[in-house]
């Protein structure tokens, strides 16, 4: 038995008279405003019975070509691809035409139609599943893909968030809260006030993604490692860290050092204080208890985003480190351009959808990495669309261009890197505004 017969026998998949009311209401008024609203929660792909399907597409057609919509039309145009006696000729034309239909009944209708769309494909995806593993094909393979599979079969449009009412009616609130000093800002601040001064409303916001670029050995992951302490471990923010360079012990001790300001190998060498070993292990409870989550593997951006979704939906992530971007696994058939560019905007997608603040760390091409006038959007290695998919850019090059002289030590005798940056990219605000972090890179913490 086909998947058709199988959706016959079970009503709960099929709705003949919502796809005749959708259709009703469709042509009720005749400049197609109806249709436009409809089209907003069905498409064609949606009708189970060929006949309305047909119908669907020929009013589609009429409105695109701004042609009234009536008997004669209507006919015209089922008659000029043929399809006219497949539908059932004028009798069945005129029986539409004079159905009484309100634009509200075609909205409920239309509600219905999605739902039995949706449950057909769903029907069909999971035994396609069952296939699949029945095929022996890897359980972990099968259920990435079905994560992503199910994200578009549901992904069904909120007609609630398509007009700007309830985003205006949020910044009139918020402009008015400015304005008698009760405003409190939604952004997650980096906890670097020099740097949040320079972004809107003082740090990064929820559906948002921040590039941070460096030359290698620079401390890009490091100053990553510094937001998310200051997030979760001051403010208790749910934070995830997709980290491929380091495993979890390396990233803890990285951590641990950061956050008691204590370079371990004090303690490894036998050379550490009383205050410093109670300091260090002070830091590693409140690691230990942080809301931070790691993973260290995907296959593609796909699985990261899967594995994203599940962070969410299990703790709360508000924020996400992807350390970095040019590790993401793509598929080999595409060029390196391609891919990057596909995990890019796969990356900005994920922080709208989960509605989380994204920290992408990416490389600089060789060119930007050998100016030592510092860096331009330009050096952004492999894809230009990573500039595009940003909402921050935060550049970060040593003084002088190198390491080596950069090194400087501060009235307090201790030694630090000065590393220049530039938010040569802010959505939100004012863009090329730069600054420098003083990088204690012994204990690992920016300021």
């Amino acid at each position: 038995m086909d998947f058709q017969d199988h959706t016959v026998k079970n009503q709960d998949f099929y709705c003949a008279e919502a796809e005749m009311s959708v259709i009703a209401s469709a042509v009720s008024e005749s400049d197609g405003y109806v249709f436009d609203d409809l089209s907003r929660i069905i498409s064609e792909s949606d009708f189970y019975s060929q006949t309305n399907r047909e119908m669907w597409r020929a009013v589609g057609s009429l409105v695109n070509k701004k042609t009234l919509i009536d008997e004669v039309t209507l006919s015209d145009e089922l008659r000029s691809s043929n399809k006219l006696d497949a539908v059932g000729g004028m009798p069945h034309i005129f029986r539409i035409m004079s159905s009484p239909q309100t634009p509200l009944s075609g909205i409920n209708s239309a509600e219905i139609v999605k739902k039995h769309s949706q449950s057909r494909d769903l029907s069909r995806h999971y035994r396609y599943q069952i296939e699949c593993l029945e095929e022996n094909q890897s359980p972990t393979d099968v259920a990435t893909k079905s994560e992503a599979e199910i994200r578009k079969i549901m992904d069904a449009v909120d007609t609630s968030k398509e007009t700007l009412s309830h985003a205006a009616e949020e910044l009139r609130a918020r402009l008015n809260s400015m304005r008698d000093g009760t405003y409190v800002s939604k952004k997650v601040p980096t906890g670097i006030d020099h740097l949040d001064a320079k972004l809107d409303e003082g740090g990064i916001g929820a559906g948002e993604v921040c590039v941070i670029a460096a030359p290698t050995s620079c401390g890009k992951s490091q100053l990553a490692l510094n937001f998310v302490l200051r997030s979760s471990i001051t403010n208790d923010i749910p934070s995830a860290i997709f980290s491929f360079e380091m495993p979890a012990n390396q990233l803890t001790k990285r951590m641990a050092q950061t956050s008691s300001a204590v370079n371990l190998s004090k303690v490894s060498d036998g050379v550490a204080t009383e205050d410093e070993t109670d300091r260090v292990n002070e830091a590693i409870t409140k690691i230990a208890d942080a809301p931070i989550y790691t993973e260290h593997t995907v296959r593609n951006i796909d699985d990261l985003r899967s594995k994203a979704r599940r962070l969410k939906r299990r703790h709360g992530v508000k924020i996400i480190v992807v350390d970095y971007l040019q590790l993401i696994p793509f598929n080999p058939n595409l060029s390196k351009h391609e891919g990057i560019s596909q995990a890019s905007h796969g990356i900005k997608q994920m922080a709208m959808e989960l509605d989380v603040v994204v920290i992408l760390l990416a490389q600089i091409n060789r060119t930007g990495a050998m100016r030592d006038t510092g860096l331009v959007l330009y050096d952004l290695k492999d894809s230009g669309d990573i500039e595009n998919d940003a909402d921050i850019v935060v550049l970060m090059y040593p003084r002088g261009g190198d390491v080596d002289h950069c090194r400087d030590i501060d009235p307090n005798g201790v030694p630090y890197l000065a590393m220049d940056y530039n938010v040569a990219k802010n959505r939100e605000g004012e863009r090329d505004l730069k600054g420098t972090f003083k990088f204690v890179n012994s204990i690992g913490r920016f300021q």
